[in-house]
């Protein structure tokens, strides 16, 4: 005996489309993610790019790195120190 199957008798809800609101704060959760990894990786990269002496890799982990190095430059109190102390962390 086979059942023949029915759409309608289905008990699965039917996908709902995301709405604008769920789809925004999905954004922000990855550009915040993004942010976090960016400064959590900041400090094992300057120790790799002292113990590795490949220029390629220097020259883009200080490209990539640019922002984070002008914020620390430009003496912003709070976030340069936390920054610095981050990445003097790696630096021995």
């Amino acid at each position: 005996m086979t059942a023949a199957l029915d759409s309608s008798t289905s008990t699965e809800p039917d996908p709902e489309k995301p709405t604008l609101k769920q789809k925004a704060g999905a954004g922000v959760m990855c550009f915040v993610a993004f942010l976090f990894l960016y400064l959590i990786m900041s400090g094992p990269l300057v120790w790799m790019e002292g113990k590795m002496k490949f220029k390629p890799f220097s020259k883009s982990v200080k490209t990539v790195y640019a922002p984070l190095a002008k914020l620390v430059e430009s003496d912003v109190k709070p976030a340069s120190s936390v920054i610095k102390a981050y990445v003097g962390l790696f630096k021995k």
